[in-house]
């Protein structure tokens, strides 16, 4: 047999050339997934405006607490009548008036402007409606006053002539003038809920050609204002 041949580890090797050795792999690391769930957003954003509003509402309710809002005034200035007749035509009572108002509406708040989105307004004689109209809007600044004048013309049937005469000769028709308003308050950016005060006015009106009562002039007249709360 021939004999096997021994290599000493310290002769030199020639060889192919022996690859290191390398170390075992290791797990590389799983990349991460990013699982968008639109439930969990919608839920974090309906929670962070719940959050918000409630915020907003403590706000504007200590607000509303610390400066509770007073009640408009109203104040007829003067009033007049150019023309107030009864007549009788085809067995049918006609009332022909001229009537012109003029209101003060007054802002007592220090705090809120007043902004009058509706102002309905109507004339009475002797409990029935003569005339009815819609004022524009209007607004109002803090604490100011603000002129607002009415006028009702023409002719309409009416039951209302039992006190007709009887008044006449006193020299002043009673006239009663009732308003439906519909307000909101504003502070700073913050506007109120609405607010539907009715305003009644009892005016005591001289009568167009009495001399005496002409003379005597219309006496300012307070309105009463009332639900605004």
């Amino acid at each position: 047999m021939a004999e096997s041949k021994e290599f000493q580890l310290n002769e030199p090797y020639y060889g192919p050339p022996i690859p290191p050795s390398q170390p075992p792999p290791r797990n590389s690391p799983t990349p991460l997934k990013f699982n968008f769930d639109v439930y969990s957003l919608l839920c974090t954003i309906t929670k962070v405006t719940t959050v918000f509003l409630i915020i907003i509402g403590v706000i504007v309710l200590a607000l509303w607490l610390i400066y509770q809002p007073q009640s408009i005034k109203v104040y007829a200035e003067s009033a007049s009548l150019s023309t107030f007749n009864l007549s009788v035509v085809d067995n049918n009572t006609l009332l022909a008036y001229d009537l012109a108002v003029n209101f003060t509406f007054r802002n007592p708040n220090r705090k809120y402007s007043i902004y009058y989105e509706r102002v309905d307004v109507q004339a009475l004689y002797g409990g029935y409606q003569i005339e009815s109209m819609r004022l524009s809007p209007l607004r109002q600044q803090r604490k100011s006053s603000m002129p607002v004048g009415v006028r009702f013309e023409g002719r309409r049937e009416t039951a209302a002539g039992d006190n007709y005469g009887r008044e006449k000769g006193e020299g002043f028709f009673r006239i009663r003038v009732k308003m439906y308003v519909t307000v909101r308050l504003k502070m700073i950016v913050v506007e109120s809920v609405k607010f539907k005060p009715d305003v009644d006015c009892d005016l005591r009106v001289p009568a167009p050609g009495n001399s005496t009562s002409l003379a005597a002039g219309f006496v300012g007249t307070d309105c009463d204002v009332s639900n605004f709360s």
